[in-house]
């Protein structure tokens, strides 16, 4: 491999990690020299700013940055970083960590300093949905719902959390949705319209246990018209990564689904209210290049 000669530019996220202790630039710089690894870290201040150094250094002709931080704030990359022709390393520092965590990257920094340097560049696919691409999941029912009452960009706020997941429950409703999915038209009433990349969504709930980020396509996860009783039951199958097997569910695996309803639903990019129905999410190959360990 090519002794690199000049440092990787490392994107850290100092606000990543709401539950857990975030790195120090000086924590991070240690380990890296521990490791024989050059790389620069860049402390960013918002999602505008890192997409900002991002592009900066994507002009300059750097082949290789990394970031640390969560979920979001890889999300907030790859909108800068898709079909660009740069490797992405990932240093997860985050609360889920669930793009990671289906890349199968060590959840430890001093391993994943190690897949910065020695790691193997890999084509994944990322989903798309209203100009946005999305690393996890977009989608309308539940989830989205319980996005918009949680709301905010800095939202990680347990209680507030609790709250919401009751008020969803107290108010949980079927929608009419009409489903286009790769040509083919459907009618479901569902409370729950799922279309992912990645195995799991928010606080690491598997909600597609099939997805693969290599297989060119996306997992439409469907839950039908539960009832309140149903909620709980169907809320640990998925946890148990069993529901596919209960006789509300249904999963498909995809490259394109339109997604209409009489009125107008919240629809989801990730952790993110991207707008309303109608909405069309489609896979992208090969969108992202990512450093993964070495088997």
């Amino acid at each position: 491999m090519e002794k690199r000669t000049k440092p990787i530019p490392l994107f850290l996220n100092t606000q990543a990690g709401a539950f857990k202790k975030t790195p120090e630039i000086e924590e991070l710089t240690q380990l890296a020299q521990t490791y024989d690894i050059a790389i620069d870290v860049r402390p960013t201040t918002s999602i505008e700013d890192l997409q900002q150094q991002i592009q900066t250094t994507i002009d300059q002709g750097e082949a290789r940055i990394a970031v640390a931080g969560g979920d979001g704030t890889v999300a907030a990359a790859v909108q800068v970083l898709a079909y660009q022709n740069i490797e992405l390393g990932i240093i997860p520092t985050g609360t889920a960590n669930n793009f990671a965590t289906a890349l199968r990257l060590p959840m430890d920094i001093m391993s994943a300093m190690q897949v910065l340097k020695n790691g193997i560049p890999q084509k994944i696919s990322l989903g798309k949905a209203n100009g946005r691409y999305f690393t996890e999941a977009a989608g309308v029912g539940i989830f989205a719902d319980a996005l918009a009452l949680y709301e905010g960009e800095h939202h990680k706020q347990f209680f507030k959390g609790l709250l919401t997941l009751i008020r969803i429950f107290l108010n949980v409703r079927g929608y009419n949705l009409e489903l286009e999915i790769d040509g083919q038209k459907y009618n479901e009433k569902s409370v729950m319209c799922t279309v992912a990349n990645t195995f799991r969504i928010g606080y690491a709930f598997p909600v597609a246990p099939e997805a693969k980020l290599t297989d060119d396509q996306l997992d439409i996860v469907l839950v039908g018209d539960l009832k309140r009783s149903e909620l709980l039951p169907y809320f640990r199958a998925m946890r148990a990564q069993i529901h596919p097997t209960l006789p509300k569910v249904t999963t498909q695996k995809v490259k394109t689904v339109t997604i209409r309803a009489r009125r107008k639903l919240n629809v989801h990019a990730d952790d993110q209210i991207i707008g309303t129905t109608p909405i069309t999410i489609e896979t992208h190959p090969g969108a992202l290049t990512v450093l993964l360990d070495r088997l």
